[in-house]
């Protein structure tokens, strides 16, 4: 089983979100379209995390497992939005691959997972954005 902490330390997290431009151009843009102050934010993690064995029984919990860790950061999100930059959020589209990948037989093989979600948020007013 993977565990978050361990997947964490052992791997290579990417977050790159994104809202039409920045979050700040985004606002801007907002209040000069009435009725427009709602932008998708997508957030993007990859981990690589080694395997202990090849077998068929390790991989298959190992995805599931992996697979978990995506779904639980994506429940996280919200919050952070809803304390930076949204007064309101949902997630609207969340997708999570894995591979396994063996470079060459010197290196242990390991798990891939990655994971894209998007989420539609209504932006604060500029004066109530975390700077």
């Amino acid at each position: 089983m993977i565990n978050l902490k361990t997947a964490a330390a052992a791997s290579a997290i990417v977050l790159i979100a994104s809202a039409a431009s920045t979050p700040a151009a985004s606002s801007k843009l907002a209040r000069h379209m009435p009725g427009h102050n709602t932008v998708n934010v997508n957030v993007s993690v990859n981990m690589e995390i080694p395997l202990a064995d090849d077998d068929t029984q390790t991989i298959a919990a190992a995805q599931v497992d992996g697979r978990k860790i995506l779904y639980r950061l994506a429940t996280t999100e919200c919050p952070v939005l809803l304390e930076t930059i949204a007064e309101t959020c949902r997630l609207t589209n969340l997708n999570v691959s894995t591979q396994i990948r063996r470079q060459n037989a010197a290196k242990p093989i390991s798990l891939y997972v990655s994971g894209n979600a998007q989420f539609a948020v209504s932006l604060k007013p500029e004066g109530e954005m975390e700077q």
